[in-house]
């Protein structure tokens, strides 16, 4: 088997049937592929959908009990066929060329194990309630289309919609941390990135590819000011695990100057009620410190998980 191509799912059906029409439209030539969708909530609707595209997709369906986008997906490595993994979200419309320009590209760079390639939102209706060119429009809506060439580029902007990785990495025992990623409505942000960082520190710098394309299909619920606002405090929590708790002054646990900036950020937000653009801003910022403040309060030791232990690649 070439490919395998894995992704998690949990109760979207509707949006599942989208990404699965779509991988039915690849265009994949004389490779050997597979599809692996693993059900984190033992949907009957979603059974009968995966089972539905079965036979064109050479599609599998795996369900896993344990509760966590990264538990399904550690499922799904376990069960794959494939050399190379190509990893996706049940929300993403794929190119026609998409798994032939992952499989090129990676035959372009024979000493490379992790790859990323371009997503674009694709939105159902209206407008985002922000501009495009607002700093946290690209992670809201997973628009991954980097200003850059063919080549070596960091590991935090590999994101899961679009990301390959050699089935080799985890043979060798890596896996996904199943305490980071989406699990109910309030978790860690960062599922699959946190693991591609982790494999960049031990010496396997991922590979953009430009030509490799997703669409990711916003739903309207994500285009309202309180759906940005739940992002921007999970991604709170997962800056929190990044960065670790700063050598500050600590009020309660937390560093005072982000309490200080939080009730900064909060009066602001209800201050330019009317101008809606400065008030969301605001409002964002305010709940990414929070999701923090949360984080710090909660512990960053549960969120933690040791690198698997191969020996470091002299990989690029």
């Amino acid at each position: 088997m070439d490919i395998s191509i894995l992704l998690a799912t949990y109760r979207r059906p509707d949006l599942l049937s989208k990404t699965l029409e779509s991988l039915g439209r690849l265009e994949t030539g004389p490779l050997s592929w597979e599809v692996i969708v693993a059900d984190n909530a033992g949907d009957e609707a979603t059974r009968a959908l995966v089972q539905r595209f079965g036979g064109s997709l050479n599609a599998r369906y795996l369900v896993e009990t344990r509760r966590g986008k990264n538990n399904a997906l550690n499922r799904a490595v376990r069960e794959a066929k494939g050399k190379l993994f190509l990893f996706t979200d049940d929300d993403v419309i794929a190119d026609r060329r998409w798994c032939v320009e992952m499989w090129e590209g990676a035959a372009r760079w024979p000493d490379t194990a992790v790859f990323g390639g371009r997503i674009i939102p694709a939105f159902h209706s209206g407008r985002a309630p922000l501009s495009r060119k607002h700093p946290f429009f690209k992670f809201a809506y997973v628009h991954a289309e980097w200003k850059i060439e063919e080549g070596p580029y960091e590991a935090s902007h590999v994101w899961g919609p679009n990301m390959a990785i050699r089935a080799e990495l985890f043979r060798k025992g890596w896996k996904f941390n199943p305490n980071i990623g989406p699990n109910g409505k309030n978790y860690v942000m960062g599922s699959e990135t946190e693991l591609t960082i982790r494999l960049e520190k031990s010496g396997y710098r991922p590979v953009y590819l430009p030509k490799s394309l997703v669409h990711h299909q916003i739903r309207p619920e994500q285009l309202k000011a309180r759906w940005l606002f739940q992002r921007s405090f999970r991604d709170g929590r997962q800056r929190a695990v990044c960065l670790g708790l700063p050598d500050v002054p600590l009020l309660f646990g937390v560093p005072r100057y982000m309490v200080r900036k939080l009730v900064e950020n909060r009066i602001k937000h209800f201050i330019f009620f009317y101008d809606r653009e400065r008030s969301i801003d605001f409002g964002i910022k305010y709940w990414n410190l929070r999701g923090m403040l949360y984080q710090y309060r909660q512990g960053l030791s549960g969120t933690q998980q040791p690198p698997a232990v191969p020996e470091l690649s002299d990989r690029s």
